[in-house]
């Protein structure tokens, strides 16, 4: 299943005359710093150029610590180019008439193909965020598709997909999977929650014992609240009773809550509750995401891709920039900021996983998570303020290079690995592939 490993070595290297956009409160925006990484982690932020006369020129460029995604389905990402607004080619039915037919190695194709996709655009962690998890085969083979790539992140186990609500998840299985998978086998990059149904989608026989067995676990918890998909009018996400049942908390993360109450928002923030955002399939799907409401009352908030099937791309300066302009008009938001959006695709994702003191800025102590961005696009000149720029005028492919761990993924503008070039270059035959076996089976038309 999986190829021999091509990842590349951790690099240790001083770049000087960069520009830095931290995001460390402390240290701020440095016009001319130098960066230097030892070890896969960050030694030093310092002022200034260097005389080191090895130090790489990084002149012309903008560091930036690398995004956090924290909500992706990496197992659908073969879907992509299926999904249309045609009849009975919408996210749902694809998913449906697609998920069975999947073989465990398209799980882990998919799994490259999307992360693969994301260090292009720079983001350097990755919550997977799996909803079709049949065996625990697809389990694994997820998890050594992130090792493999070489993207931190979280693995999240849930249910195979459209498992009958009164049907509980493989406990046992789920206790497996967490022993096969001890600290020593990942590396430092990748630790495990629990993707859960919750009380909107099963009975109390189910989600009960499901919430019990993750927290017995130390397993994080994560949930999707999206009724506004199903429920004509919606306006609650139900938090509340979430809240009331002691099922909300810091280890809880809440994904979309489009429709939630004034309620449902301060439940959130009494009990430090996160929500993951995904506002491009949001706007398309469910409404318009409630960013503006959720800073203003103190939730913690993060960014996520979703799906690369719905169809979406993980460019997270566009996305930002759509944010903040749909803030700007649906409320006049003076809260949506570029500058809390970048920390919103940064070190706010590297809080709601539990990785603040791993990522999520540019500090000395953390691990090398990075970017580099081409100063001199023409999108981004004449700058003023560093972080406005960024968000208003940037994109994906001013990203010239980006470092997880320490290692160098992305060089140039292209993916170092051969594995990962060969995942992207391979998808289009392994989707055909799946639809054929769909079509055969006579699920697929």
């Amino acid at each position: 299943m999986s190829p021999e490993s091509d990842l590349p070595a951790r690099t240790d290297l001083t770049i000087t005359g960069l520009t830095v956009v931290t995001m460390d409160p402390h240290l701020g925006d440095l016009a001319e710093a130098t960066v230097t990484v030892r070890s896969g982690e960050i030694a030093a932020v310092t002022p200034g150029s260097s005389d080191d006369p090895d130090a790489v020129d990084g002149r012309g460029l903008v560091a930036l610590p690398g995004f956090v995604d924290t909500h992706w389905h990496l197992w659908n990402s073969l879907l992509r180019g299926t999904v249309g607004d045609a009849p009975g080619r919408d996210y749902f039915s694809v998913k449906r008439g697609l998920g069975p037919h999947h073989e465990v190695e398209d799980f882990y194709w998919a799994a490259r193909f999307a992360l693969a996709e994301a260090v292009t655009a720079g983001i350097t962690t990755v919550h997977n965020w799996d909803h079709n998890v049949r065996t625990g085969e697809d389990a694994d083979v997820n998890v050594r598709a992130q090792l493999d790539a070489g993207v931190r992140g979280r693995f999240s186990y849930g249910p195979r997909d459209s498992t009958p609500s009164d049907e509980p998840m493989d406990l046992g299985e789920l206790r497996r999977f967490v022993d096969r998978w001890p600290p020593g086998r990942l590396d430092g990059l990748l630790d495990f929650g629990v993707a859960l149904r919750g009380p909107h989608r099963t009975p109390a026989a189910v989600y009960r014992p499901e919430w019990t067995t993750a927290r017995e676990l130390g397993l994080p918890i994560t949930m999707h609240c999206d009724r506004c998909l199903r429920e004509e009018g919606c306006r609650s996400c139900g938090l509340t009773r979430l809240a009331d049942e002691g099922l909300l908390g810091p280890d809880m993360q809440v994904v979309h809550a489009v429709h939630a109450s004034s309620e449902d928002i301060a439940a959130l923030a009494a009990t430090g509750t996160s929500v993951s955002l995904s506002p491009i399939t949001e706007l398309r799907t469910m409404g318009f995401p409630l960013v503006s409401e959720l800073m203003e009352a103190g939730v913690p908030v993060s960014l996520s891709t979703d799906t690369l099937a719905m169809p979406t791309a993980p460019d997270v300066l566009t996305t930002l920039r759509a944010v903040e302009a749909v803030e700007l008009a649906r409320r006049g938001s003076t809260v949506a900021t570029p500058r809390r959006l970048l920390e919103m695709a940064t070190l706010d994702g590297a809080r709601d996983l539990g990785l603040a003191d791993v990522t999520g800025s540019i500090t000395p102590g953390k691990r090398a998570d990075l970017l580099f961005l081409d100063a001199s696009a023409a999108n981004l000149r004449p700058v003023g303020d560093l972080a406005e720029a960024l968000v208003r005028q940037g994109r994906a492919t001013d990203i010239v290079t980006v470092m997880v761990d320490g290692r160098v993924l992305l060089e140039r503008g292209r993916l170092v690995q051969p594995s990962a070039r060969a995942a992207v270059d391979e998808a289009d035959a392994r989707r055909d592939a799946l639809v054929a076996r769909a079509r055969a089976a006579g699920a697929w038309e």
